[in-house]
């Protein structure tokens, strides 16, 4: 071989090597390097409990979890119509059971692990969210309230209701457009659930 065809060669195998290289670093990114530029709310009539009792009654299973994935990480749900319409989305969040505070009859008492059903989704940078929900935060431990569906999968109910941090309210309790009056209201109604629920 010529010095001129091996000196090719490997110029072509440098570049290769550089190519594999990008590619390989391009894979290895984290998905969090990506924002969430658009946030997409859609209003639905939800069944909304304002008072303790009534949410609890309501409740078929009450934890005390935590998301073990962070957000992108997790199962995105997103169907649609023939037309390309968009017909329903949800998220399947895995979360690892510290106490549970109520359960059905048939719910293993030593269950610690469980995917439970968020009425938010994920495609590519755009966030679709029902009534302004805020989804769970990976390892932030929260008292949970969840309705099991017709398939035999558990949801949370209550929109951001239906589930209370035990950090105390941050950035993803309530809407950053949320009133200072439903703020203070959220204050008041997550004070009455560590109260009752006294998870510490």
């Amino acid at each position: 071989m010529s010095f001129f065809k091996r000196k090719v060669v490997l110029v072509s195998l440098f570049v290769l090597a550089i190519f594999a290289v990008a590619i390989a670093y391009a894979s290895g990114q984290s998905k969090l390097d990506v924002p969430i530029h658009n946030v997409v709310n859609l209003s639905a009539n939800s069944l909304t409990f304002h008072e303790i009792d009534k949410l609890d009654a309501f409740a078929e299973l009450i934890v005390i979890g935590h998301a073990t994935e962070d957000f992108r990480d997790r199962e995105h749900v997103i169907t649609a119509f023939d037309d390309g319409t968009m017909q329903s989305f949800h998220t399947n969040t895995n979360i690892k059971i510290d106490k549970i505070l109520k359960k059905p009859d048939d719910f293993p008492s030593d269950q610690n692990e469980l995917t439970i059903i968020e009425p938010v989704s994920l495609e590519g940078d755009v966030k679709y969210t029902v009534n302004d929900y805020m989804e769970l935060q990976k390892g932030d431990r929260s008292v949970l309230f969840l309705m099991r569906n017709t398939f035999g999968d558990y949801g949370l109910i209550n929109d951001n209701l239906g589930k209370f941090s035990l950090e105390g309210i941050t950035q993803y309790s309530v809407p950053q457009s949320s009133t200072p009056q439903a703020l203070s209201e959220y204050e008041t109604f997550r004070n009455s659930i560590m109260e009752k629920y006294n998870p510490d």
